[in-house]
């Protein structure tokens, strides 16, 4: 009977125990038996056969206990050891175990065995912005979600934090194919949104791949794994990141360079150099960006590549910008206070630094400190920094520009950058990345980009400066294409503030053929690859008065066209390696405002017309040549050069002029604004002040500076209701006589006089130091009719 209220699964435990048991011995074993309501126990049996002396009949004894309590706290510990509290999931112990018995197990196939660990960012964000109930709820669904893709073979356990990881076991054996089939299910189950309260949650995530090899550890394969998986969440490139063994040393470095970094501004290992920025018009420094350096006694010196991401990524960039800083507006004010007037200095601010400072504030403190006028500091930012926060980049820029500070948007043409959000944006300078700076071998279409950058920028009417500029054929081509600044190396690397000031000093200027071109000679560049026609065309021209260059080929008249200013080419058709028409479509795409002529005794009239047809080419003339035509044909060309020329510096001007009248526009706008507001406010307070005089006790008469009254307040209407319309009259013909020495007398006199009867005395007061805006005269009677109060 006792044996039908057990569950039919355990019964046979139950049967099998008897049977074995052998008189005398007892035994024991747990079960579960329905108790009378229905529910289910867990008991603990203790049983035992008793023999006769001849052994020839026994009897079983059993005693049954209920332990359920017991036995579902043992249970729940043993969930609390292996099992993560908010999903359910397996945890990293019941991993490592399984792992462990996976390496050991003689059947296993350990070639096969595969770890993924899969990263969640997002549970982490709300879990410290939204709180930890929120957080546990997007933890837990998204382990729903998971759980719901897994196959048979494969293990999925909850390491907490939005960290998964999946055991695939034989799986792995299918080798990419089988990892890619289970990243994609994780695209597929983490696709759509998760409705956490009322924030909508899109899930992103990070897959890490390690594969087991001889020497790995289940804890060791874990790492792996995980290092794979922080590598993608740092670096995202789309997939499944393998773990390898440079990516482990990369994450150790990475390690090292934070640990290093955190100690370096109290162990002064920081340091600032400056890379000097020049003007192109006129050859001169104008400027220094600030470049951080850092050289730590633990690890050596550190390129900025490196530990830069990481400042950023540990919020260390905001205590060490501000460290920045305050050391450039300290080394301008150095400068300035050493007669380097004009020299601004311009600084890098991360997007960490806009979103959590108020960088306005801040540099406004630093510039009043150290006496610095706003334009002597310049302001880089990034494009990155405005994809990641435009409002707030936006609003920070914004108050930063009001102050006067300059503002260049850094590595323009590598991000993200559209012209909606560029016109909008308060940017001064646009600094085009290096990438942008070609050098006269370039292909013509690259060029055309730099050209169409620098144009776009200028009709925005911002500022262009090149950086890594490190050759003359890369300055020239910029000199060429109108860009304002350059920075680089073929001037100056980055040196530490005392070179500056030697720089400064010495009076450092680009090279003379690059300076003050407005003023040069006429130059004509000859290219031929006979001598001597090179010898008859500069005996032809030398009484012109030109400065003649030549060149032997196409690939030297390019050099020459680096080095020199040229107007006017004349080229030769014929030439080795490159045709004319070839060098001149390249001098066009490279110097498009030079003038372009073949002369040649070989008529190849199809690629000749086309070279014509599309404006690579002036003119085209004949050799054996007549002199006084050739003569007049490049004459016209050095003319067609100037006109165009001198249409060129007309439109400078006038955009120089445009872009001045914006900014006094500008400037104009502000201050009718502000002085509007100061009207308003005046206007307020002269109510209030009209308001309350109008209601004061005591007669009062308002006088302007010509004596007109100008104000009666309500007692002096009621006192002198005999004495209608005295608004707009003049003192001294509207009151009467008795009233004019109290008009008259002097500004603080006051004096008694009767009227109608009765005695007063009248008072008067200045509205203004200097009596321009007129006067207050008070009336207080000196006997009070009956009936009246004072």
């Amino acid at each position: 009977r006792a044996l039908a209220s057990v569950p039919e699964e355990d019964r046979r435990a139950i049967d099998a125990a008897w049977r074995g048991a052998r008189a005398g011995e007892p035994f024991d074993l747990w079960h579960r038996i329905r108790h009378a309501d229905g529910h289910l126990l867990t008991v603990h049996q203790r049983g035992l056969i008793l023999s006769t002396a001849d052994r020839r009949a026994s009897t079983g004894v059993a005693i049954v206990q209920d332990v359920t309590a017991q036995h579902d706290a043992e249970r729940r510990i043993e969930d609390l050891a292996t099992l993560n509290p908010v999903s359910g999931l397996p945890n990293r112990s019941f991993l490592l175990d399984r792992i462990a018995a996976s390496l050991t197990a003689p059947e296993s196939p350990r070639d096969g065995l595969a770890l993924l660990t899969v990263g969640i960012p997002q549970v982490k964000q709300v879990r410290d912005s939204l709180g930890y109930a929120l957080g546990d709820a997007l933890e837990a669904a998204l382990a729903a979600r998971l759980a719901q893709i897994m196959l048979p073979g494969e293990l999925l356990a909850h390491l907490g934090d939005g960290d998964f990881a999946i055991l695939m076991g034989t799986r792995a054996s299918d080798g990419e194919d089988g990892v890619l089939e289970l990243a994609r299910r994780f695209k597929a189950a983490l696709a759509h949104p998760e409705q956490i309260g009322d924030t909508e949650v899109f899930p992103t995530h990070a897959i890490g791949l390690a594969c087991w090899s001889d020497g790995l550890t289940g804890p060791r394969l874990l790492e792996c794994a995980r290092s794979a998986m922080q590598q993608e969440l740092r670096e995202p490139a789309g997939g499944v990141r393998v773990f390898s063994s440079q990516s482990n040393q990369a994450l150790i470095r990475r390690m090292s360079v934070e640990a290093a970094l955190r100690h370096a501004l109290e162990r002064d290992e920081l340091e600032l150099q400056y890379q000097p920025q020049v003007d192109l018009r006129t050859g001169t420094m104008c400027s220094v960006e600030a470049l951080l350096r850092w050289r730590s006694a633990t690890i050596g010196e550190v390129l900025p590549s490196e530990f830069i991401p990481v400042a950023e990524h540990t919020g260390l960039i905001v205590s060490i910008g501000a460290w920045v800083l305050t050391s450039a507006c300290r080394q301008a004010s150095e400068w300035r206070r050493a007669g380097m007037e004009g020299l601004r200095v311009h600084v890098n601010i991360s997007a960490i630094q806009l979103a959590r400072t108020d960088v306005a504030r801040q540099i406004q403190s630093l510039l009043s400190e150290y006496g610095l006028e706003p334009g002597l500091l310049g302001i880089e930012v990034t494009e990155s920094v405005l994809t990641r926060d435009l409002p707030t980049a936006s609003r920070a820029l914004g108050a930063l520009r009001a102050l006067g500070v300059k503002i260049s948007l850094d590595d323009f043409g590598i991000g993200y950058s559209n012209l909606t959000t560029l016109k909008s944006l308060p940017i001064d300078v646009i600094k085009i990345d290096r990438s942008y700076v070609h050098d006269i071998m370039a292909p013509p279409e690259d060029v055309s980009v730099t050209r169409a950058v620098i144009t776009l920028a200028h009709s925005l009417h911002m500022k262009v400066i090149a950086e890594g500029v490190e050759t003359s054929g890369q300055l020239a081509l910029l000199i060429a294409n109108r860009c304002d600044m350059m920075q680089g190396h073929f001037f100056s690397q980055a040196v530490p503030a005392g070179q500056i000031a030697a720089l400064w000093r010495d009076g450092r200027t680009l090279p003379m053929q690059f300076v003050d071109r407005a003023a040069r000679q006429r130059t004509l560049l000859l290219v031929d690859d006979e001598e001597n026609i090179l010898a008859s065309l500069k005996r032809l021209l030398r009484r012109s008065g030109y400065r003649i260059v030549t060149a032997p080929s196409a690939a030297e008249g390019l050099m020459r066209l680096s080095e020199v200013d040229v107007d006017v080419i004349v080229s030769d058709q014929r030439m080795p390696g490159m045709t004319g028409v070839e060098f001149l479509r390249r001098a066009k795409e490279l110097y498009p405002e030079t003038i372009r002529i073949v002369l040649s005794g070989y008529t190849e009239l199809q690629s000749i017309s086309d070279a014509i047809n599309e404006g690579a080419i002036y003119k085209f003339l004949t050799k054996p040549w007549e002199d006084d035509l050739l003569r007049a044909n490049i004459e016209e060309a050095f003319r067609q050069k100037e006109i165009a020329d001198e249409n060129r510096r007309l439109d400078k001007e006038v955009r120089a002029a445009n872009l001045e009248l914006a900014s006094v526009n500008e400037r104009l706008q502000r201050a009718l604004a502000s002085q509007l507001e100061q009207v308003s406010l005046a206007e307020g307070r002269s109510s209030g002040a009209r308001e309350a005089l109008f209601n004061v006790p005591a007669a009062l008469i308002g006088l302007d500076d010509d004596g007109m009254i100008a104000f009666v307040n309500a007692e002096c209407a009621n006192e002198f209701v005999e004495l209608p319309g005295l608004l707009g009259g003049d003192a001294r013909t509207a009151l009467p006589a008795e009233f004019l020495p109290v008009v008259e007398q002097a500004d603080g006199r006051s004096c008694r006089f009767e009227f109608d009867g009765r005695a007063y005395r009248g008072t008067t007061r200045s509205m203004s130091s200097d009596g321009a805006r007129g006067r207050l005269i008070c009336i207080t009677p000196l006997d009070v009719p009956r009936g009246r109060s004072i």
